[in-house]
């Protein structure tokens, strides 16, 4: 699978696509540009980078050698100020991390947000991402065969995420609900992709999606949140239905 990413000479899109082809490849790519991979058209603009890794200590030298700076935690600053976050996440498959975390009882936001991000890592696919230029069409940089969360991993991740964010910060919240309905629209998401998911990850993701595009207050409350986000405009009908469209949590 290949997608086109347009942008400008040295804009954030081709600084991105470009760094991200010098990353190692066992790297799977989260956030922003994720996202614009799956939904295929133009999305809010993103300055940096996400990722998720199994063992992330296997992999540090090799950014380090890459960045300006990093520091502990996955984070990592490179040229022309570009970011990049990774994620560790459990060195065990996320149906084994149910298991153990559910001999203890309920399943917290936490818990839930850690399994979410090991099947999200588990479950990405390969993708040819190539950034042209938005003017002339000429091709600006290439990453091959860049292992990419799929939708479901990316819905799974962020409708986890957007309970843990905390209030000072209304900014990432408005920006995960934006994404979440984007892939929803749009990002080609099927019931069975879905089925894929953890039983209770699954429950918990379609009760968190239920209340936020589905409900009268939640709908509301997304419309509020949403709206700074005008290219593509987001229609809540539309992601209603994709909602609905899932079935029973």
């Amino acid at each position: 699978m290949q997608v086109l990413l347009s942008g400008r000479l040295d804009g954030s899109t081709h600084r991105e696509v470009e760094l991200l082809s010098r990353l190692p490849a066992e790297l799977r790519l989260i956030g922003g540009l994720a996202v614009m991979c799956r939904v295929g058209t133009p999305h809010r603009t993103t300055v940096d980078l996400d990722a998720v890794a199994r063992d992330l200590p296997r992999y540090h030298d090799a950014l380090a050698r890459l960045a300006l700076t990093s520091a502990s935690g996955g984070q990592y600053h490179f040229a022309d100020h570009l970011d990049l976050d990774v994620i560790d996440v459990a060195p065990m498959s996320s149906q084994e991390l149910v298991r153990q975390l559910s001999a203890d009882g309920p399943l917290s936001d936490l818990e839930l947000n850690l399994i979410a991000h090991t099947w999200a890592h588990d479950t990405a696919t390969p993708i040819d991402i190539v950034a042209v230029d938005e003017h002339r069409g000429v091709r600006l940089a290439a990453a091959p065969a860049r292992l990419v969360a799929s939708p479901a991993g990316l819905i799974a991740m962020k409708a986890t995420t957007v309970s843990l964010r905390a209030s000072s910060k209304p900014e990432k919240r408005a920006s995960d609900l934006y994404d979440l309905g984007r892939l929803l629209v749009s990002g080609g998401l099927s019931p069975d992709e879905m089925d894929l998911m953890p039983t209770p990850l699954r429950v918990g993701v379609v009760e968190r999606l239920r209340g936020w595009f589905t409900t009268d207050a939640g709908r509301d409350r997304t419309y509020r949140d949403v709206r700074r986000f005008d290219e593509p405009r987001l229609d809540l009908d539309d992601a209603a239905d994709a909602v609905e469209a899932l079935g029973p949590g």
